[in-house]
């Protein structure tokens, strides 16, 4: 396969990944009106000196939404492979013990964060592939892994 026909294929895995999600606040009740990080990654966590918690840094978006959204990037690698499953369970035990509002305490995350980590997976891989093709190179280890996570969300619609 040439290399339009590959960036062809690849831009149409991201777009039946796209039109395969569900309309996302429908899909997942939960709170809607609570205080959100709005770009919430593992790099926006950070120790501070002498202390033996974690700060939250990188506040410009901070505002109301629904909470689920602020785990959406950190369930999206872990769902894609980028996140090892470890780091994850560790991740997302701090947030439960924290009490954070996105999941329930215990019990399965995956009814709350379906939607979003899949919405963040397309817009994630629709980026790289556009950045890729900008660049006319090949897609990165994690942008691919994006890509093939896009795969797997419209094959999951299709079957």
């Amino acid at each position: 396969m040439c290399s339009s026909d590959l960036a062809r294929a690849v831009a149409t895995a991201v777009e039946q990944a796209l039109r395969a999600l569900p309309l996302a606040a429908a899909a997942a009740p939960g709170p809607r009106d609570v205080l959100c990080h709005g770009d919430l990654h593992l790099g926006q966590l950070v120790r501070g000196p002498g202390r033996s918690g974690w700060l939250l840094i990188d506040i410009d978006d901070l505002g109301t939404g629904d909470p689920a959204w602020d785990l959406a990037r950190p369930a999206a690698w872990f769902a894609a492979g980028l996140l090892p499953p470890d780091v994850w369970a560790r991740f997302l035990g701090a947030y439960r013990a924290a009490g954070g509002p996105a999941v329930p305490a215990d019990g399965d995350p995956w009814a709350r964060l379906d939607v979003p980590a899949r919405a963040l997976t397309v817009q994630t891989a629709a980026l790289a592939v556009a950045k890729t093709a900008e660049e006319g190179r090949e897609a990165d280890e994690a942008e691919e892994l994006m890509i093939q996570a896009c795969t797997r969300i419209a094959a999951l619609a299709a079957g």
